[in-house]
């Protein structure tokens, strides 16, 4: 059985500590590592080394995917040879396999042995990198951000704008690295005339669209590859919906616009947009009803806990 030296260690250490940790541009969720590098490269490495490392890789793969068995196992720490202690044991940390080792020198099989294999460690590591930016829904929390609502008839072009705030740029990569999103969704209430209802139904198909690290998507379908770290400063479309009409496509042809920009290192200002364009012969309805456009976030808060945005409105709909 080799002895696995630091210089691998190290390997598997850094690569979590890139995700784990603060990281760069796509990696880094922003938490406290609880590894650290084995300082001499030839050194072999020890249960306590290889327990770091297992706290580490653990709290990532359990934001990944939730509770359960991550298939790897805590590696058990033993006495010193010719201890003087008795039915001691602990693990040799061994590449695929650690067995137990006893005070003694004798060795014997560790029935979770076959998880605390240093390659055990580099396969869930593998996986890990792979799945970076996964959110697992027990490790998520969906909470308020802001809303604007009208209740008195429209017509043509209003608009909800919004910025929305982190309290740095570490933090803002840190919200989208771990898979958050910023949502957002409408609806109109309390329509009484075909217009109205039309509103209500295009609100409906909108569905919640999702803005995350690298795409935007609508729960409906939809959405487009621009996501957080393809913003500009300038606005651009990340979703729209051209309503068909509700009524033998009587009012088809109203437009629902989500638009984003980065404004600082810090903010990103979304602009929604109700454009309403139909109208039927030479008559062009006012829209009634209560309609309302709100933002939520999604953000992690479990195993990987990051910090939520704050909301104001730069326009509202009233």
């Amino acid at each position: 059985m080799a002895d696995i030296t630091a210089a691998r260690i190290n390997n598997l250490q850094s690569s979590i500590a890139l995700i784990l940790g603060s990281g760069s541009g796509q990696n880094g969720y922003g938490q406290t590592v609880t590894s650290s590098p084995v300082n001499n490269t030839g050194d072999v490495v020890e249960a306590a080394d290889m327990n770091a490392i297992y706290t580490d890789i653990l709290a990532a793969r359990v934001h990944q995917v939730g509770p359960g068995d991550a298939g790897i196992a805590e590696v058990i720490a033993g006495p010193a040879l010719d201890s003087l202690a008795e039915d001691t044991r602990g693990n040799i940390v061994a590449e695929d396999t650690s067995n137990y080792i006893d005070n003694q020198g004798v060795t014997s099989t560790d029935p979770d042995g076959f998880k605390k294999g240093v390659v055990d460690f580099e396969t869930l590591m593998t996986q890990v990198q792979a799945d970076k930016a996964i959110m697992h829904p027990s490790q998520a929390a969906l909470e308020p951000g802001i809303s604007s609502a009208r209740s008195s008839n429209w017509n043509g072009l209003i608009a909800h704008e919004v910025a929305v705030t982190f309290s740095s740029a570490e933090e803002k990569r840190f919200f989208f690295n771990t898979g958050g999103e910023i949502r957002i969704s409408a609806n109109n209430t309390s329509a009484t005339t075909a217009k109205g209802l039309d509103w209500a139904a295009l609100s409906s198909q909108v569905g919640t669209i999702k803005f995350s690290a690298e795409a935007t998507a609508s729960s409906m379908g939809g959405g487009s590859s621009i996501g957080n770290y393809d913003l500009t400063s300038a606005f651009q479309n990340i979703y729209q919906k051209i309503g068909s009409g509700t009524n033998q496509g009587v009012y088809a042809g109203n437009i629902y616009t989500v638009k984003a920009r980065s404004d600082i290192d810090t903010r990103i200002i979304f602009r929604i947009e109700f454009n309403d364009v139909a109208f039927v012969g030479n008559i062009d309805n006012n829209v009634d009803g209560r309609i309302e456009s709100t933002i939520q976030h999604l953000r992690a808060n479990g195993d990987v806990t990051v910090v939520a945005p704050t909301y104001y409105n730069t326009t509202t709909l009233a």
